[in-house]
Parts: C-alpha cells; structure tokens; sequence
C-alpha cells in the first residue's frame, strides 16, 4: 500500500500551487488580453485568447510545480533516497545544485505543462458551453452549475493528459534515468516501443489527471459562489489594481 502512496506530498504540494496560481491567473490574463483586442473582438479570437491565457498562466505556475515534480520523481524512481519528500529534495540540492537539481527539464515540464493548460482551459471552455447549449435546465441554479464544472473538468482533465503525454513520458524517464538527455531517451522510447511508447501510462494518468483537474474547476467555482464573486467583480477589482499601479 505504501507504493500506491509514494510520491504524495510533493504531487499534493505541486497541484496545490498549481491551482493557487493557474486558475486565477488565467482569468488575469486573459482579461488582460481580451483588452488588448477589445471586448468587441472576444468572440472572434475566443480561442486564441484561450489558449494564450492558459498557457501564460500555467508558465508562472511551472515555476513552483517543477521542483515538486523533480522531488516526486526521484522519490518514486528511488526509494532508497530519503525517508522523507523534503529529504529527498534536500538531496538532489546537495548533488546537482539548486537550479540544476530541481529545474533540470524545466523546458521540456513547459511543454508538457503548457500544452495541457491550453488544452484543459479550451476543452473545460467548450465542453461547458455545449452542456449548457443543450441542456439549459442545468443553468437553473448553483448545485447544477457546479455539476458541470465538475464533469467539464473530468473530460478537460482526460483530453489534456493524452495531448501531454508524450512529454510527461520523455521527461519522467529522464529524471528515472539520471539526468539522460531528451534526445537520447525519444530516440531510445521510439526504437523500443515505437511511436505507442509515448502513450505508455496514459490510461492510469487520465484518471488521475481528470479526478484532479475536475476537483480544482468545482473548487474554484465553489470559492467563486461562496464569496460571491462574478465575472464583474473581477474587472472591478483588475481596474483598481491597475489603477493603483499606474498612479
């Protein structure tokens, strides 16, 4: 049983800063480029806006979700390494530096990372927009809103993964394998598994990635309900901070 748990602090550590700072930021951001091409042009560039928004905001977010990915990694890969998750970072610092034991693969986590948040916001956007095109009724009132987030999520959460799988796999063999280089190991998944040897896992990752992925949106919408917080509000708040920083 302590197999099927290991790697949790540092995997709960990184999605909780991972929703702490992608979800909000992907509203900053894209309210910052909605004004940019002006509100009258949002439903023309929808989709851009979306994807430029998601991807900005899960960039910062990288910043705090690789050195808990590095840490899970080398917590999973090897037991032996520490007792603890702290000890095991404590320990790729003493070996490989701070920057370079903890940062190592940033680029290649961007991929990965980037290319699931534009597709998580864009799916979770469309898929919740055809529900309610559909299905009106279920924009009667909050409890069925929320259901929507919720199964929105779990499909963005699903879709997203099998897009980043490829990076996922190439940059969780190179923190298992020392630090080989991402070349070496493409051409090494290719020639033994072939083109299906990127996908390898996908199916336990969807699951957790979409259980994820639809708890953070219906928390997010939760917070939003409970404080009673619209769209407007934001834009109110977004102008006072601008305004602030301007003056």
């Amino acid at each position: 049983l302590g197999g099927v748990f290991s790697g949790w602090v540092p995997t709960v550590t990184g999605y909780a800063w991972y929703g702490l700072t992608v979800y909000p930021g992907y509203e900053i951001f894209k309210r910052f480029f909605v004004g940019l091409v002006g509100e009258a042009n949002d439903a023309v560039y929808h989709v851009p806006l979306v994807l430029l928004s998601g991807a900005c905001s899960t960039a910062i977010a990288c910043i705090g979700v690789c050195p808990a990915e590095a840490t899970r990694i080398r917590q999973v890969s090897d037991p032996s390494c520490a007792p603890t998750a702290l000890g095991v970072a404590r320990r790729i610092v003493d070996e490989g530096g701070f920057f370079k034991g903890l940062y190592e693969g940033f680029n290649l986590l961007l991929a990965r990372q980037i290319s699931f948040g534009m597709m998580k916001f864009l799916v979770f956007d469309y898929f919740a927009n055809w529900v309610y095109a559909t299905f009106p009724v279920m924009d009667d009132n909050t409890t069925l809103q929320l259901t929507v987030s919720l199964l929105s999520g779990a499909v963005a959460g699903v879709v997203s993964t099998i897009v980043s799988q490829p990076a996922d796999t190439v940059l969780t063999k190179m923190k298992a394998s020392q630090s080989e280089p991402a070349v070496s190991v493409i051409s090494r998944v290719y020639k033994e598994y072939g083109p299906t040897g990127f996908f390898q896992g996908v199916g336990s990752r969807c699951v957790w990635a979409g259980s994820i992925i639809a708890g953070q949106f219906l928390l997010y919408d939760v917070g939003k309900n409970a404080l009673q917080v619209a769209p407007e509000d934001l834009t109110l708040f977004l102008d006072v901070l601008g305004s602030v920083q301007m003056s």
